[in-house]
């Protein structure tokens, strides 16, 4: 098989079922460790993998601007 058409494949399938392709990377991390050294090579020596993984990263648990800066309101005296 032509290794670009398989490629090409690969990529048509990860935009159109990114869940499938989430499932497949979790059983390949689950297995022998090979694919998350892998990962783990990807996300720290690449530039753009880094940015991307640091922004997911800070999303998560970012808050949001308005509940950041939301005057907390006076309990009521009773």
């Amino acid at each position: 098989m032509d290794v670009e058409l398989l490629k090409r494949a690969l990529r048509e399938l990860v935009e159109r079922e990114p869940a499938f392709f989430r499932d497949l990377v979790l059983k390949a991390l689950r297995s022998d460790g090979g694919a998350a050294e892998a990962l783990l090579d990807l996300f720290t020596k690449h530039p753009e993998a880094r940015l991307k993984l640091a922004q997911a990263v800070a999303g998560s648990f970012a808050v949001p601007l308005n509940v950041a800066t939301k005057a907390e309101e006076p309990w009521p005296r009773m």
